[in-house]
């Protein structure tokens, strides 16, 4: 049985780092007001599309990083006028297991909202859907379209499955070390023989 120590534990554990809350209310993709300058001189220079997770302000553009030199700094990338984040950028900060990834220029990237559908009803060709807002998922284990979804799920769960917390067994680059493949096969065993 869990004690309740350990319970408020996990509770802290699956709960969305405060940077997160932050980042998805951010507009990005606009004119910076403090490089007004960069805007003119080439448009993507001025335009905002940096967060930076140690400060977890407001959207920065590429002048704004030399201000955040040693900061955690997320890009973020657009797709089809959505706000999107490359996992790789992302795994060492943020669990975004369970999240529909999708390939854009050759990498998996997670959405940060949820994305409006067109037309009523599960996509053609969806697996599953979010539990969030019902959009169509092609990955039958994703349970959330979107980096927002998954954050509004843990809110509205009662269990502990779903968590934004980074895996400390896993190594720096998301991939699980092997004492930890090895943990995990004998805790396995143990619970089949039991």
């Amino acid at each position: 049985m869990t004690g309740l120590k350990q319970m408020a534990l996990l509770d802290a554990q699956r709960s969305p780092p405060a940077w997160l809350r932050r980042l998805l209310e951010t507009n990005f993709f606009e004119k910076c007001s403090d490089h007004p300058e960069a805007w003119r001189s080439t448009r993507s220079a001025g335009c905002c599309n940096f967060f930076c997770t140690t400060c977890a302000g407001r959207a920065l553009c590429s002048r704004c990083l030399g201000d955040h030199a040693g900061h955690e700094i997320i890009q973020i990338r657009k797709s089809s006028s959505h706000c999107l984040v490359k996992v790789e950028d992302l795994h060492h900060l943020l669990n975004v297991s369970l999240v529909q990834t999708y390939i854009i220029n050759g990498a998996p990237a997670v959405f940060l909202d949820e994305r409006s559908m067109s037309g009523k009803g599960k996509k053609p060709g969806a697996e599953t859907e979010c539990e969030e807002c019902g959009r169509g998922l092609q990955d039958a284990g994703s349970l959330f379209c979107s980096l927002g979804c998954k954050a509004k799920g843990i809110e509205d769960r009662l269990d502990f499955n779903v968590s934004f917390a980074v895996d400390p067994r896993r190594d720096s680059s998301g991939e699980e070390s092997e004492s930890a493949s090895d943990d995990e096969d004998s805790e396995d065993l143990n619970l089949t023989r039991v």
